[in-house]
């Protein structure tokens, strides 16, 4: 051992901090595997119900019988299947809104009665709404009901909104509105589209 060199001790103080920091930095690294894992967990989710979204609108098409009473259709009720062919996205529009439900797809915020308007929320999870930003006007959008019905719209606009603007949601001339937070969840961003003539 050389003479000259000392021991240092670490006070008290800041071995606290550093273990402090050695925590965080712990929960931070969980808290994004746990991300991570539910916006996976989000995707083959929306995968699965999209796939028996597509099964009952192609028995719709082709007279096929309709499922047995276990169908999944009874357990999930599908407004539709909404497109986005500039993020990539084909996605099953749950009917019903909860959170529970928005971690399996995106779901019907709300809906006029007659079908003439829609709010559509999701999480901004990759697979779900986390690129409506990227959307630009005149961007092509199409909805398929549970009928079997194909409509197609186009972007008029993107947009964001204080998150409790409630005003700022319906205020406007739109058919379907896309609904998603921000990543800091200050802001939603609103995708205005108008259906093609």
């Amino acid at each position: 051992m050389n003479p000259n060199m000392s021991h240092r001790r670490i006070s008290p103080f800041r071995l606290a901090m550093i273990l402090l920091g050695a925590a965080l930095l712990l929960a931070a690294g969980w808290l994004v595997l746990q991300n991570l894992d539910e916006q996976r967990s989000a995707e083959e989710s929306a995968s699965h119900l999209l796939d028996l979204a597509e099964q009952h609108l192609s028995e719709l098409s082709s007279s096929a019988p309709a499922g047995s009473a276990s169908d999944p259709w009874e357990d999930y009720e599908i407004d539709g299947i909404l497109s986005i062919p500039t993020l990539g996205l084909r996605l099953p529009v749950l009917a019903d809104y909860s959170d529970a439900l928005l971690q399996l797809s995106v779901c019907v915020l709300e809906k006029e009665a007659d079908g003439s308007r829609m709010v559509i929320a999701g999480h901004n999870y990759r697979s779900h709404f986390g690129q409506l930003h990227e959307l630009t006007q005149g961007d092509p959008v199409s909805y398929t009901g549970a009928d079997g019905e194909e409509r197609s719209y186009r972007v008029s606009a993107v947009t964001d909104i204080a998150d409790d603007d409630r005003q700022g949601l319906e205020a406007g001339e739109w058919d379907i509105t896309l609904l998603t937070c921000n990543l800091d969840m200050s802001r939603r961003v609103l995708v205005r589209l108008i259906r093609d003539p």
